[in-house]
């Protein structure tokens, strides 16, 4: 996912405006539960600044995952801000092995957005996923999902015979 900057980079101020959608290598083998489904849609502006290059935009992804309550199968669709100053690498720091993963850089005429789109989609993934605010997750004794039903089996649970004297408790007060 390449970005052609030549028509900018040696005019102080200019900028050109992108629209680009492709598959990104990085995200093709998903993170944990997550798997992603379709290109990935980046969308901005590129502005020179004196051999920096800032990009604004934005990056849009659909991805598969599962509600960490229940287990249900979700389709979620993710829209990630982004705003990067991009600096101009000399070509002798080209051979270095040395290289800042947090800084983007470009050389020649190019600049790499899927780098800056799937850094942005990892950093903003939500810890949680949940199939709704109300969720009720499973039954921890017979595994069925609470989702609007009821298992029936709060009165058959098994309680710790140490703290068997407290169960009545609260209902003699």
């Amino acid at each position: 996912m390449k970005l052609d900057i030549n028509s900018i980079i040696k005019t102080i101020g200019a900028s050109v405006s992108f629209e680009i959608s492709d598959r990104l290598e990085v995200l093709d083998s998903g993170i944990g539960t997550v798997t992603f489904t379709g290109p990935v849609a980046v969308k901005g502006t590129a502005t020179c600044f004196n051999r920096m290059i800032e990009v604004k935009g934005e990056a849009q992804v659909r991805y598969r995952t599962f509600c960490d309550r229940c287990g249900e199968a979700l389709e979620r669709h993710l829209t990630v801000p982004f705003d990067e100053k991009i600096i101009e690498r000399a070509e002798e720091d080209q051979d270095t092995s040395m290289e800042d993963d947090d800084l983007f850089t470009y050389t020649g005429h190019y600049i790499d957005l899927g780098r800056i789109a799937a850094n942005a989609i990892l950093l903003n993934l939500p810890m949680q996923h949940l199939c709704g605010e109300d969720c009720g997750g499973l039954c921890p004794t017979c595994g069925k999902k609470l989702n609007g039903s009821d298992c029936g089996c709060e009165d058959s649970q098994v309680i710790d015979p140490r703290l068997e004297s407290l169960k009545g408790y609260f209902k003699n007060n």
